[in-house]
């Protein structure tokens, strides 16, 4: 019998079909290591994988929401050793341009994507460079960790917002990372509202103390709302975590005069936006691209247990049913939140 030096992964084969394969396990370098897999979240952009919406080969190894034990490491790392518990980000920069210079790398235009340009988690292993790698504590199981990463993108937007204490704050969207915006905000002082046309993950958003107030703007009357929880005259910032024109609108709508957009939500196609109400009310709009630097204190917020991620996971996979769990998150149900494949 020859040695096999293979592993199974999970690759995107077409339009909404994956398949589990044979495939070679990774190799590293002196600056990366070997993780062992072991918990992989699917988000919005594995499910754009999915569906064929991102121009990525057939072939890719999707997942970029993972955690892991470090199995390898090359012989430059010096900040994790064999054995850690450990999560990574996901986007490799290049370190030398003026973005990752001034401490913005994901903004790098020579970057690459964990999951998307290079090989993700969904697989036995997976390589990652070492300054990207994180141990985590073991009060916090793997598939907590898991969520590390979306928990990074909303700390990410929270801090690119400045001082929060008391700001009323509108969150448009309560899905994964609405919902971690919620809570990351409302540690910070916040006074948070959930907004979203689902009645079901509104009362989560409410019984659970993220949001402090909820609207529903399919069946509540939204202005008569926001004078009830005395925010009339509009909104201090407004935090647009869905990703659709109409959501969009609405954000800019709600948001005071001289106040602040964030837009997290990652759109599918072009929208068109009334130019004239940001003009004349003298928005200020941001665009928060994924994360940079925040996942020392993503994985401190969860340890000093500031952030729930456990209540978020709703569904769970074993990796031999990797098909069938991304083919039932992209059915969509309102009682899924996130869905995690264990390895």
């Amino acid at each position: 019998m020859g040695y096999y030096d293979g592993m199974k992964a999970l690759v995107y084969a077409d339009k909404e079909k994956m398949e589990i394969r044979d495939v070679p396990k990774p190799a590293i370098g002196p600056d990366d290591i070997l993780m062992k897999v072991k918990s992989v979240g699917i988000c919005g952009t594995d499910l754009h994988i999915y569906r064929g919406g991102l121009d990525i080969p057939r072939g890719t190894i999707p997942g970029h929401e993972f955690s892991g034990i470090v199995t390898e490491v090359g012989k430059k790392v010096t900040n994790v050793q064999k054995g850690d518990r450990a999560v990574a980000e996901h986007v490799v920069s290049c370190g030398k341009c003026d973005y990752c210079k001034m401490g913005k790398p994901n903004l790098c235009g020579h970057s690459k994507i964990i999951g998307l340009h290079l090989s993700g988690a969904l697989a036995k292993y997976v390589r990652v460079p070492a300054n990207l790698v994180y141990p985590f504590p073991n009060s916090m199981t793997f598939d907590e960790a898991a969520l590390i990463e979306p928990l990074s993108i909303a700390l990410y937007a929270a801090r690119e917002a400045g001082f929060l204490l008391d700001k009323r704050i509108a969150v448009l969207g309560q899905g994964p990372i609405g919902l971690l915006l919620d809570q990351v905000l409302a540690a910070a002082g916040a006074l948070v509202t959930g907004i979203d046309v689902r009645p079901n993950t509104l009362a989560f958003a409410k019984k659970m103390g993220w949001a402090h107030h909820t609207i529903n703007s399919r069946l509540q009357n939204l202005r008569a709302r926001m004078k009830e929880i005395k925010s009339a005259d509009g909104f201090d910032m407004v935090f647009e975590a869905v990703g659709i024109e109409k959501t969009a609108e609405l954000a800019f709508d709600i948001t005071r005069r001289d106040g602040n957009v964030y837009l997290l939500g990652v759109f599918s196609a072009p929208v068109r936006i009334n130019m004239m109400n940001i003009i004349k009310k003298e928005l200020n709009i941001h665009g928060s691209w994924t994360c940079a630097f925040s996942f020392p204190d993503s994985i401190d917020l969860v340890a000093r247990k500031k952030v729930d991620l456990k209540s978020l996971i709703t569904h769970t996979y074993p990796f031999a049913n990797a098909v069938t769990a991304f083919k039932e998150a992209n059915s969509y149900t309102h009682n899924r939140l996130k869905t995690i494949i264990k390895l």
